[in-house]
C-alpha cells in the first residue's frame, strides 16, 4: 500500500520527506478522522504533488493529489471565470468549510443543482461515496421539491439544469411528477442518476422518460466482471448494456458516468470513452475519479487513488490518438483542479467514423472562452465565430492535410443545422442538434477528507439543494453533512463543533 493510502502516514517518515520540500501553496483540509480543519501545505516532492498535514489527536497525514507537478501547477493557475451566487443565507461564523449556506465567502454560483430526493437504494455498492436508508425510506414530498425549485429560480435567475439524485431516484413514487414539475419552471436538462436496475426491468418506464425528455446519468464502471462486481457489488454489465440498448431505442438521452479506480478499470477508459461514442442515447461522459466517502467508499482499499492527470495520461495511452492530455481544458465555472472537460465533433449519421476532438479545430483557449457561461458548451455567437474561424482555417490549408475534406463537411453540416439561415432555433431545439454532432467528456475530481482543500471547496459550482433554499457544496455535504442526516441516516452521527475552518473573504455580490 503506497504512502497516500497510509493514515495517519508514519511521523517520522512524515516529517523527513515533507519539511523541506517545494511549497506550492499552503491551504486547510480536513482530518479522516475528527473532522476538525487542519492547516495543509501543498508540496512537490520528486516531481509529484503531495499534501501533508498533522491532527493534534490523531497525528500526521499525507496524500498524493497529482503525479505530475507541472501539470498540477499550470492548472491551478488558470484563474476560473466565476460568477458569485446572487445572495448568501448565511454569515461566516465558524470558517470554511463550517459555515455552508451558501455562506458569503462562497466565489461561485451554481451551475449544477443537486437534489437528493430518496434515501432508498435497491445496490449496495462498495465505492459508494454517500450514505443510503433503505428501512422507512426517506423520500422528498412533492411540495418540497416544488420549493426547492422555487428557491432555485428566485436565487439562480437563470437555471437550465438539474442533477436529481438519491439513493436510486427513479425509487421515489413521484419520480416522473418531478421531472415534469422541473420542466415546468424551465429547465431543459433534466438529469436523473440510475444504476438502471429499474429501467432494464420496466420499458413503459424508460418509453415514459423519453416522452418527458428526462435524461438518465448512467453508472458504467466497466467490462471486465471481476471488476464490475467489486466496484458495483454485482454483475451489471449486461444490465447496464440492455439498459442502453432501451434508451437508444426510446431517444431517451444518457450521461455515462465511469468512475475510475487505479489498477481496477482504468486501463479500460479508452474502451468505455469509444463506446460512448458509438451510441445514439450517450450525449456525455462525466469520469469520476473515486473518492472515499459515504457507507462504501470510507472503507474501500484505498491503494485505487487516481488523480485527474493519472485518467487524463490513460485516456491518451488507450483511445489511439483520439484524445491526449492536450485536448481537455479545465472548466472555467469552477476551480480548475475539479473538471477538465474535452469536446468530440461526431457524425451523428455514421458513429463507426472516429470523433474529431474540438482543439485540433479551435484552441485551448477559444474552447475555454466558449464554455465560460455555462457548465456545459451550449450554441452561441461566440461558439459560431469560433467554428466559422476553424472552416476558414482548414480551407486555406494543405490540401492534403489528412481528414481535412470529411472535417470540413462536417463543420459545415453542423453549423448549418445549429444556426440555419431561415429560422433562429429555440435553446432547446440548438441543444439538441449540439448534442447530436458534439460529445463532452468530462473527468470531475470529487474531494474526500483526505484530498479536502477549502480553495476548491469556495469555488464549488455543484450544491446539493434544499427546499428552506440553502445550499451546500456537494465534496463538503458527502463529507460532513450527510452522515448527519436522519434521512440517510439509521444512527445520525451527532455533529459536534468542529475548529480550525478558514476565514475566506466575503465576495462582492
Amino acid at each position: 500500500m503506497s504512502a497516500a493510502a497510509a493514515a495517519p502516514a508514519n511521523p517520522d517518515w512524515n516529517a523527513a520527506a515533507f519539511a523541506s520540500e517545494a511549497l506550492i501553496h499552503e491551504t486547510t483540509s480536513l482530518c479522516r478522522q475528527c473532522k476538525h480543519a487542519l492547516t495543509a501545505r501543498v508540496v512537490e516532492l520528486d516531481g509529484e504533488v503531495w499534501m501533508t498535514k498533522s491532527c493534534p489527536t490523531h497525528g500526521p497525514a499525507t496524500v498524493k493529489l497529482s503525479t505530475s507537478a507541472a501539470w498540477y501547477r499550470e492548472t491551478r493557475a488558470v484563474v476560473p471565470r466565476l460568477q458569485p451566487p446572487p445572495r448568501a443565507p448565511k454569515p461566516i461564523e465558524h470558517g470554511c468549510p463550517f459555515d455552508c449556506g451558501a455562506c458569503a465567502a462562497h466565489q461561485a454560483r451554481i451551475r449544477l443543482p443537486v437534489v437528493t430526493i430518496t434515501s432508498a437504494c435497491n445496490l449496495d455498492c462498495p465505492i459508494c461515496y454517500v450514505h443510503n436508508k433503505n428501512d422507512d425510506a426517506y423520500n422528498m414530498s412533492r411540495d418540497d421539491f416544488a420549493a426547492v425549485l422555487d428557491q432555485l429560480v428566485e436565487q439562480q435567475r437563470e437555471l437550465d439544469i438539474i442533477n436529481i439524485t438519491g439513493g436510486e431516484p427513479l425509487m421515489h413514487p413521484e419520480i416522473l411528477d418531478f421531472i415534469e414539475m422541473a420542466h415546468a419552471r424551465g429547465i431543459h436538462r433534466v438529469s436523473v442518476c440510475s444504476n438502471g436496475l429499474k429501467l432494464a426491468k420496466n420499458e413503459a418506464l424508460v418509453e415514459r422518460l423519453g416522452q418527458l425528455g428526462a435524461r438518465i446519468a448512467l453508472s458504467f464502471d466497466s467490462f471486465d466482471t471481476d471488476a464490475d462486481f467489486l466496484l458495483q457489488g454485482a454483475h451489471l454489465i449486461k444490465v447496464k448494456q440492455q439498459v442502453l440498448d432501451l434508451l437508444d431505442k426510446h431517444h431517451v438521452d444518457c450521461t455515462l458516468i465511469p468512475v475510475m479506480t487505479k489498477g481496477v478499470n482504468d486501463h479500460e477508459i479508452g474502451r468505455i470513452i469509444s463506446y460512448a461514442m458509438a451510441r445514439s442515447c450517450v450525449r456525455h461522459l462525466e469520469i469520476h475519479t473515486i473518492t472515499y466517502t459515504g457507507q462504501g467508499g470510507v472503507s474501500f482499499d484505498r491503494s485505487g487513488r487516481i488523480s485527474i492527470y493519472e485518467v487524463l495520461q490513460q485516456i491518451e495511452a488507450t483511445t489511439d490518438g483520439m484524445l491526449t492530455v492536450a485536448d481537455f481544458v479545465p472548466s472555467p465555472q469552477a476551480h480548475p483542479l475539479c473538471y477538465q472537460v474535452a469536446y468530440l465533433l461526431c457524425d451523428p449519421e455514421d458513429p463507426s467514423e472516429q470523433p474529431i476532438s474540438i482543439t485540433r479545430l479551435i484552441s485551448r483557449e477559444e474552447l475555454y472562452d466558449c464554455l465560460s457561461e455555462r457548465l456545459y458548451l451550449e450554441p452561441s455567437p461566440r461558439l459560431e465565430s469560433a467554428l466559422q474561424d476553424a472552416i476558414n482555417r482548414l480551407w486555406s490549408a494543405d490540401d492534403e492535410e489528412p481528414g481535412r475534406e470529411r472535417t470540413l463537411q462536417l463543420l459545415k453540416r453542423m453549423l448549418g443545422e445549429l444556426f440555419p439561415q431561415d429560422r433562429v432555433l429555440t435553446p432547446e431545439q440548438a441543444l439538441r442538434v449540439s448534442e447530436r454532432w458534439a460529445k463532452a467528456v468530462y473527468l470531475h475530481s470529487h474531494m474526500d477528507e483526505d484530498t479536502f482543500d477549502v480553495e476548491r471547496a469556495a469555488q464549488c459550482c455543484d450544491s446539493n439543494c434544499y427546499a428552506d433554499g440553502s445550499t451546500i457544496p456537494v465534496c463538503n455535504y458527502n463529507v460532513l453533512q450527510r452522515e448527519t442526516e436522519e434521512h440517510f441516516m439509521m444512527k445520525p452521527v451527532v455533529r459536534t463543533p468542529r475548529t480550525g475552518g478558514k476565514r475566506l473573504p466575503v465576495v462582492q455580490r
